[in-house]
């Protein structure tokens, strides 16, 4: 029996080596013990890796959690080659140990967090080519030519996009949303699709139920009933006589609307290949850290420039991105609150680090 080995998992370990690789080469150029680099790794890779997967299982803590059964709990929570982590998780994961570290080792923290800003970013380079393999951290529906399909996967193993699809009515052509008061409304109806092919769908529809499911009046989420149906549909409309890939829907003034789609297509939407734009954009703060680093004029500007633009582009992504929700009422994702979390601390990082007026730890460039 032969031993997997998969495509998030090499990406992600190429991602420690050449973060961890370049932060070493910068620091001998500076005069630094590269031992100390890898000393440092060894508790932030750990610490990293353990806070992004923590972040990632609050966040989606129902897909993880089986009731009854902690140990299956477990072991969907360690599966962490399948995907499933939070750059954010890593960051305040690595940041906790990095601060220990430097404190016990008696080191200039802001030094060597600057010294070590361009590993940051060219470690999430790698990385979220992963993410692109694994096809977490999608984008919307896209109509450019860089769009892409994730194919559908072994069934049930579906990868995200597709299992995104089936649960938000995309593959019938429509999208859906809920208002206020809970009510569900089609928030949008795709071009050649069951949907507009039907006529009788519009922008703005309520759905009363789906497949004779009450939608309405639910103390939970509505929508997640919703997606529950249209998830199964392909298998328990079969059992049922139906034809795979049929839903009915009971809309207000429209009575019963019934949509047929076929069988499972083979492949998602075409949508944003977020994984890439986010990757590249590891690849240009790196590059930009690197430039800036020689031109400081104080320990802590680099690493504060660093998670400002950061904090700044990955909300920007949260725009085109599908795979989160927002929370709490914010209208935001939760990764676009701790983004404006982290642009306000790695402002007051950079006043702070100018005005301690403090002459740098180590004044000569990193080549």
């Amino acid at each position: 029996m032969g031993f997997p080995v998969r495509g998030y998992g090499v990406l992600l370990v190429l991602a420690i080596i050449s973060a961890v690789g370049l932060a070493a080469y910068r620091a001998q150029k500076m005069g630094l013990n590269p031992e100390v680099i890898y000393s440092l790794a060894m508790v932030m890779i750990v610490s990293g890796v353990v806070g992004a997967r923590l972040f990632f299982v609050i966040q989606y803590w129902h897909t993880f959690y089986v009731p009854g059964d902690w140990r299956a709990t477990l072991g969907r929570v360690m599966q962490v080659t399948e995907g499933g982590i939070v750059v954010y998780g890593s960051l305040i994961g690595g940041a906790v140990a990095f601060l220990i570290f430097c404190h016990r080792k008696h080191l200039n923290a802001l030094a060597l967090a600057d010294l070590i800003a361009p590993s940051m970013m060219i470690g999430m380079f790698f990385g979220r080519i992963g993410c692109f393999m694994n096809g977490c951290c999608y984008g919307g529906l896209c109509t450019l030519p860089i769009a892409v399909s994730f194919p559908q996967g072994a069934p049930p193993q579906f990868t995200p996009p597709y299992i995104r699809h089936m649960e938000n009515g995309a593959f019938y052509g429509l999208l859906f949303t809920q208002d206020e008061k809970g009510d569900v409304r089609v928030a949008n109806v795709l071009p050649d699709s069951p949907a507009s092919e039907s006529g009788k769908i519009e922008i703005g529809d309520t759905v009363n139920r789906v497949n004779g499911q009450d939608l309405q009046g639910q103390k939970n989420k509505p929508l997640e009933v919703l997606s529950n149906s249209l998830l199964h549909s392909w298998t328990i409309n079969n059992e049922e006589g139906v034809a795979p890939g049929s839903i009915f829907l009971d809309i207000t003034g429209k009575g019963i609307v019934d949509l047929h789609a076929g069988p499972l297509p083979k492949a998602s939407l075409p949508v944003h290949p977020t994984q890439l734009y986010s990757s590249a954009n590891g690849l240009i703060l790196c590059l930009l850290m690197c430039a800036y680093y020689p031109f400081r004029k104080a320990d802590g500007e680099v690493i504060a420039i660093a998670l400002g633009l950061y904090s700044v582009t990955r909300f920007l992504l949260e725009v085109i991105r599908t795979d989160e929700y927002a929370i709490g009422g914010t209208g935001l994702t939760i990764s676009q609150n701790v983004s404006v979390v982290i642009f306000i601390l790695s402002v007051a990082l950079f006043v702070y680090a100018r005005l301690r007026k403090q002459p740098l730890a180590w004044p000569r460039a990193a080549a």
